[in-house]
């Protein structure tokens, strides 16, 4: 039952942590004229929220019952 909780609850804050990271990569790669750096930028903006994605989801097919 407690962990069933501190899952639920460690799940939320790791998603909203790599949501959180997403938005930074995807506002700083609009703010840069570099094309590399906005390109590595907007990769690690899709791999965080992928990841923020993925956990959510399986936090909704999984934690939410």
């Amino acid at each position: 039952m407690q962990a069933g909780y501190i899952l639920r609850i460690g799940s939320i804050v790791l998603s909203a942590i790599m949501g959180g990271m997403a938005v930074f990569d995807l506002y700083f790669a609009g703010q840069l004229s570099d094309h590399k750096v906005v390109w590595y930028l907007f990769g690690n903006a899709l791999m965080w929220g992928g990841l923020a994605s993925a956990i959510v989801y399986l936090q909704r097919k999984y934690l939410d019952r």
